[in-house]
């Protein structure tokens, strides 16, 4: 074999042509449809037909749910309202907790506080006021 055929043959792709080709077949269609997509007439135009869409099915959707939730109370199984409302009641308890666990972190932040101040007076000295009893009250036991 000579040089001149070894060279034909390495050089021949048919399909580096057709890659070619199709690259700039892909390329030019990609630019009409993504112009024609980015327009404000195709964003209407798909509007309408999305609004025509749901409007058309809704009563077979509802069909299909109350079908389905039919079934689901026939078979013992919860449906998708009761899991909703499940989730729900899930969550205020832990809003709950969690004001319940700030109020103890805080009684427990009073409590280590009073344990480690010094006890200066005696119970039976303090005044009457600062055991929370009102004046009056405390006076009119005394009496």
């Amino acid at each position: 074999m000579s040089e001149t055929q070894a060279e034909i043959r390495v050089e021949v792709d048919p399909f580096k042509q057709w890659q070619e080709m199709r690259d700039a077949y892909m390329k030019s269609w990609a630019k009409v449809m993504g112009d024609a997509v980015n327009s404000e007439e195709y964003a209407k135009a798909n509007g309408t037909i999305l609004e025509t869409y749901l409007t058309t099915f809704a009563p077979f959707r509802e069909a299909q749910q109350k079908a389905m939730l039919g079934a689901l109370e026939q078979l013992n199984m919860p449906s998708r309202a009761d899991f909703v409302s499940l989730a729900n009641r899930l969550s205020n308890m832990e809003m709950l907790l969690d004001n319940m666990d700030a109020k103890l972190s805080q009684i427990h932040q009073l409590a280590v506080a009073a344990a480690s101040r010094p006890v200066t007076e005696a119970k039976s000295e303090a005044k009457p006021s600062d055991r929370g009893i009102p004046a009056k009250a405390a006076n009119k036991g005394t009496r």
